[in-house]
């Protein structure tokens, strides 16, 4: 008996867990805006307002909706993680019980300070909790009503907050956009489960419909949305639908999976959501908070956005100097020692650069090594040049036919291996340019400081204006915006490498499985010092502007198509991050700069010295990255065009993965 009892006794975290604390926002907000946008001042009926609708309400919600759908829950493998509890039958008369305790206090007060309309309004906020889930209602299992009774369940705390609030003002096309904004993401939403659903005998709007129409539903009631909010809410609409755009956005990167057997891949898309929410919500209500300006903030905004901007390039100050530091390469010592190097590379349309790079891995100061190389298909002089080399070290060779399920980068880098004779392999760009010293400094990193795998930064040599533009961003993103060096550090998983050179012990990486262990990545040298790490191998990631220098591609159209093809690759194929650092991206590298500008112009002189102040910062900032990699001052001076070009180049190489992924898949050539 006494067993019995404790094990209907809740936990904390499985009343959190039911609660579902990453949807609170999705509640909270809604009542939060209307009760602002009606009364215009924050007072105890906000708070407790607020409190109630992000936790009590969520409580109630997906409480009810987890008892209720226990059978089919228990078959769900998404459940009893960050999306959602799953609470032991034995336990639910007790969080029947938690439920009624957390709710009716705030419920009592809501009620008793509400206008008879508000309390109406809240009676069906409350009613549509049991409805969708609770029998005999049960319409979650009645196609599209389950989606307008998901709606409702976002839409009503934003139609009380407005009542509650004091305003008969509904804002009704923001109404109709939000609620078919919640038809689309319940649509959504349903699609992952269709397999668990159908096994717990559970109709939905998703069962019905099927996987690829349902898809096509969402999607275009997401489109709706953004076309009712842009044209009723014009011009400040046009700003909120390019937000709310990423929903629609999301939708098609799953048009490509038409069959039910794939309901699975819409997991993605629903982690996609969730991170969308967190990030369409805090730019929506930034762009509320400037329309309405409930607390008479308008004319300070500049001032703010510099302070804001100022303290947070002094923290990506200490964060540049703090990756410099962590990425200083140590001293190596003169060895006697010295195992055979083979140096790799695989060249396409380098004619430019491929004599220099040649040039420096002949002429190396160390005594034992060799080259082996392979041309993909060049159509310039590439191939020429190569065969016109006559040194006895060099050896050029055919690539064989790629075998099915590799990328042709992980592919040749496989057969450069097999070909390699040497202990110590290094696989550089057909455009790096090896320093006399480069290999025994390498060799002497590799052993003094027992790693398996060690990658170099080179000098960054950018002659034409495409380069410093585009290329001096990579250094800077890599070293100024993001803490590198401790993410490394920290995660037995992240490890950082240059695409530009590599050194790795043959023994090692072979026995890992060689570059068959990323057969399937477009980064093939990044993946293959990330998966050397987490198998438990020691590597090493340095400053390198002593030891090569990359010449980078000339073509601008090569510097274009090589990004597309390693930007969201190297974010892990994530939607969520890559749009956060291309939002963010903007807000911080080119909007301060632009907004200099105008400000200028319009001859508007408040706060422009904190925004000026800030900018210099982060151009002191970008310069010592400059220095560190001994780039041009040119891309100093341009880096906010620089940054907006590679941000959108970013943007495109996900539309490349997530909309023509089989052509990137299928491809041949280089790039």
């Amino acid at each position: 008996m006494k067993s019995e009892k404790n094990n209907s006794n809740l936990t904390i975290r499985e009343i959190f867990a039911t609660s579902r604390p990453v949807s609170w926002i999705n509640t909270a907000a809604p009542f939060a805006v209307g009760y602002l946008l009606a009364a215009r001042t924050i007072n105890l009926e906000f708070i407790l307002g607020t409190v109630y609708f992000l936790f009590a309400y969520n409580l109630l919600l997906y409480g009810i909706n987890d008892i209720f759908d226990y059978e089919s829950d228990v078959k769900n493998p998404r459940k009893n993680s960050v999306e959602g509890g799953l609470v032991d039958k034995k336990k639910h008369q007790t969080l029947w019980l938690v439920i009624a305790g957390v709710n009716i206090p705030f419920l009592g007060y809501l009620f008793y300070t509400s206008s008879n309309v508000a309390r109406v309004i809240l009676f069906f906020t409350i009613l549509f909790c049991f409805t969708y889930s609770a029998k005999p209602f049960r319409f979650k299992e009645i196609p599209f009503l389950d989606s307008i009774n998901s709606a409702l369940h976002f839409v009503s705390p934003l139609v009380f907050g407005l009542l509650y609030g004091g305003t008969a003002e509904m804002y009704w096309p923001a109404l109709i956009a939000f609620m078919l904004w919640g038809m689309a993401s319940q649509a959504m939403g349903s699609i992952q489960d269709i397999k668990p659903d159908r096994a717990g005998n559970i109709s939905s709007i998703a069962t019905v419909m099927g996987a690829r129409r349902t898809t096509r539903y969402s999607f275009w009631l997401y489109v709706a949305t953004c076309v009712i909010v842009a044209i009723a809410y014009f011009p400040y609409g046009i700003v909120a639908s390019f937000f709310l755009s990423l929903y629609p956005l999301n939708m098609s990167y799953f048009y490509k999976f038409r069959s039910d057997a794939h309901s699975a891949q819409f997991r993605r898309s629903w982690k996609n959501f969730m991170w969308l929410n967190i990030l369409v919500g805090f730019f929506l209500a930034q762009l509320l908070l400037y329309v309405y300006d409930p607390f008479s903030l308008r004319g300070q905004y500049v001032s703010f956005f510099g302070g804001f901007l100022f303290c947070l390039f002094i923290f990506q100050l200490a964060l540049t100097l703090y990756n410099l530091f962590k990425f200083r390469r140590p001293k190596t010592q003169h060895h006697t020692d010295l195992p055979m190097v083979s140096i790799l590379a695989y060249t396409y349309n380098q004619a430019d650069n491929i004599s220099s790079t040649l040039l420096a891995a002949v002429g190396q100061e160390y005594p034992n090594f060799e080259i082996i190389m392979a041309d993909l298909g060049s159509n310039d002089n590439t191939a020429k040049i190569l065969h016109g080399f006559q040194d006895p070290r060099l050896k050029i060779i055919d690539i064989p036919p790629r075998k099915p399920g590799w990328t042709i980068h992980a592919w040749v880098a496989e057969a450069l291996l097999q070909k390699a004779t040497g202990d110590v392999v290094v696989l550089i760009s057909a455009d790096t340019v090896l320093l006399p010293k480069a290999l025994s400094i390498l060799v002497g990193l590799i052993n003094e400081q027992k790693k398996s795998l060690v990658s170099v930064l080179p000098a960054d040599q950018n002659k034409s204006l495409g380069q410093q533009l585009i290329l001096s961003q990579n250094h800077f993103f890599m070293l100024g915006a993001y803490p590198s060096a401790l993410l490394a550090r920290t995660h037995p998983k992240v490890a950082n490498a240059s695409s530009s050179l590599v050194a790795f012990l043959r023994s090692s990486v072979d026995a890992m499985g060689g570059f068959s262990l990323v057969r399937k990545s477009p980064l093939e040298d990044f993946d293959l010092a990330a998966a050397a790490k987490s198998k438990g191998l020691e590597t090493g990631f340095y400053l390198g502007s002593d030891v090569a220098t990359s010449q980078n591609h000339s073509s601008s159209r090569l510097i274009v198509t090589s990004n597309l093809r390693r930007f969201y690759p190297a974010l892990h194929f994530s939607m969520p991050l890559t749009v956060s650092l291309i939002l963010g991206g903007f807000i911080v590298f080119v909007l301060p700069t632009l907004l200099i500008l105008v400000l200028l112009v319009l001859g508007l002189y408040e706060g422009i010295f904190i925004l000026a102040a800030a900018v210099l910062l982060s151009y002191i900032n970008r310069f010592i990255i400059t220095v560190s990699s001994r780039q041009s001052i040119v891309s100093t001076l341009l880096f906010p065009l620089g940054s907006c070009i590679e941000l959108l180049l970013l943007f495109g190489s996900m539309i490349e993965y997530e909309l023509l992924k089989p052509r990137w898949q299928n491809r041949t050539e280089a790039f």
